[in-house]
């Protein structure tokens, strides 16, 4: 291995009598499957400052840390190369490994520092790896067996025949999958093929590691540094691409291709971009999915409707499998598979969970219990006198977006700057309406007080008392809190154009492509330094999803 020229070493800046190592552990690249679950091995290595592997041990996932004390005794009593001696300074990146080897080794001086010589190795050793020749290949590993295989081979081909990529608009246009036998609830599957090539399905374990995938994509695509969530894929490939001991093994057992391009490959991604096989359990999750998929496919119609905006599509199928009958539940667009709600369900107790769980709020499981909240909210006494509910809805968005709350969780002070803030920059919403807004408010927490016994409903109506409706409809009316995009739609809305329409507004926004920018719009001078915005994650995260909206109303 080429040694890395470095200033470090028996000197190292740090008398001439120094001697100064690497160490560090890391996950190797590659599995190993020789009994039950596949897993990637870690091994700790010790290296001089100039990059000569000096001594390694490999083990299973978590099992260095343990042995890292005697595993370096090891390498300073027999090193692969060179005479024993002990280093004086020991560098390496993780605090835990530190801590560990201070306390094994008192007489050498462990930093905690980068340690770019491993991650070099480590390149290279991807790369050695990546170049290798496989002398031979086979669907049957990880104690896959024929007639397993048989199995998934004939599923594929009846998917291929679905074409399920001419009936889904696009690869945003989701099913959510539940197969509760399996351990798989509310993934998200993804059809992709809809431009007429790399056809197949991708499975997410859940909604959120699908929108982490769409983020690296995007972030490959400006050259930053992504994070790959794990992933399944059954791909569909052209045979004359496959290596021939594939080919020889489809032919040998006799498995059903549907096609000359439809070839079936399954591999399981992991969050390193390192793929295996399927083990036993995931071929049979990918023969049951493409079974259940297969069938829901016939309801073409439904589906496009579902994506549309029409009814949602949900459907729980028995499904015929190698390993026995399994129940696969698809839903169109993407759902989660929500408890029914009876009387007794305590929808404030699920909505104030959603907050305690940190970080950003699911709308997959908000909403759906938003909805039921808001149905029983206006059977209620309280909503009687109401001409309309309509703010719940961007009330509760709102809170989410900005404090990480539901009604269940968000306090008075949090409710004072919803309303007098961040409704009149955000909500494109005539003046007139504060009465309106501050009434069903007071409604809401009146039968939130009465009914669920919130606690902070008393503080809250607090806000809403005395001259709240004035208050509101004066910071409504002033244009100087309009935030840019509502300035942009309220302008509109003035020009006589239909904002709340998705025609109306891209009538507008071309009208509006020549037009200078409102007068009303507080801009600051030449010069002068803008507000750092409270996120900057956050707000590259918007933009992306603000991109995929319109990547997927362009199609």
């Amino acid at each position: 291995m080429k040694r890395r020229q470095t200033s470090r070493g028996r000197s190292g800046g740090h008398g001439s009598s120094t001697i100064e190592w690497v160490g560090g552990i890391a996950t190797l690249p590659g599995y190993v499957a020789n009994e039950g679950e596949p897993y990637r091995p870690e091994a700790i290595f010790w290296m001089t400052a100039e990059g000569a592997v000096l001594g390694s041990m490999v083990a299973g996932p978590g099992e260095l840390p343990a042995t890292a004390g005697a595993s370096l005794q090891s390498t300073i009593e027999q090193p692969i190369y060179g005479q024993a001696h002990a280093p004086t300074r020991l560098r390496v990146a993780s605090a835990q490994l530190a801590d560990i080897l201070r306390a094994s080794h008192p007489d050498i001086e462990v930093v905690c520092a980068p340690t770019p010589e491993l991650d070099e190795m480590l390149d290279l050793m991807r790369e050695h790896l990546t170049e290798q020749d496989v002398t031979e290949q086979s669907y049957l590993l990880l104690g896959v067996d024929p007639d397993a295989m048989a199995a998934f081979f004939k599923a594929a081909a009846a998917l291929f025949r679905a074409q399920p990529w001419k009936v889904v608009p696009d690869d945003e246009s989701l099913f959510s999958v539940t197969i509760e036998q399996l351990g798989v609830r509310d993934a998200a599957l993804s059809v992709i093929g809809q431009m007429g090539e790399s056809f197949g399905i991708v499975l997410f374990p859940d909604i959120y590691a699908y929108e982490a995938f769409l983020e690296a994509g995007e972030m490959m695509a400006l050259d930053e540094e992504p994070e790959v969530p794990p992933h399944f894929a059954l791909n569909f490939e052209r045979g004359a691409e496959l290596e021939p001991d594939l080919r020889r093994e489809i032919a040998e057992h006799n498995w059903e291709v549907a096609a000359a391009d439809a070839y079936p490959s399954l591999l399981a991604i992991d969050g390193d971009l390192v793929a295996r096989p399927p083990t036993a359990r995931e071929l049979t999750m990918a023969e049951a999915l493409a079974r259940a998929l297969t069938e829901v496919l016939a309801e073409k119609q439904s589906l496009r409707a579902a994506w549309e905006g029409g009814e949602p599509v949900s459907r729980t199928l028995a499904i015929a499998t190698h390993e026995g009958a399994l129940e696969v539940t698809l839903r169109a667009p993407f759902a989660l598979a929500l408890p029914e709600f009876d009387d007794s369900y305590d929808i404030l107790a699920a909505l104030a969970e959603l907050s305690l769980e940190g970080g950003e709020i699911n709308p997959y499981a908000r909403v759906p219990l938003e909805d039921e909240l808001l149905r029983r909210f206006a059977a209620a006494p309280e909503a009687q006198g109401l001409e309309d509910i309509f703010a719940f809805r961007f009330v509760m968005n709102l809170a989410a977006d900005y404090f990480s709350a539901t009604i269940a969780t968000l306090d008075p002070n949090e409710l004072d700057e919803l309303l007098f803030e961040l409704v009149p920059r955000k909500v494109s919403i005539d003046a007139s309406e504060a009465q309106l807004i501050v009434e069903e408010c007071r409604a809401l927490y009146a039968f939130l007080k009465r009914e669920c016994g919130l606690k902070q409903a008393d503080a809250c109506l607090r806000v809403l008392g005395g001259n709240a409706a004035d208050a509101l409809e004066a910071a409504l009316a002033d244009r100087s809190k309009f935030g840019m995009a509502k300035s942009l739609f309220m302008t509109g809305r003035e020009a006589g154009f239909d904002i709340d329409s998705p025609e109306g507004i891209e009538e507008w926004l071309q009208f509006d492509q020549d037009m200078p920018l409102p007068s009303y719009e507080n801009l600051p001078p030449a010069g002068a330094p803008r507000a750092a915005p409270k996120s900057s994650k956050n707000d590259r995260k918007k933009k992306r999803k603000a991109a995929r909206k319109a990547r997927k109303k362009n199609r």
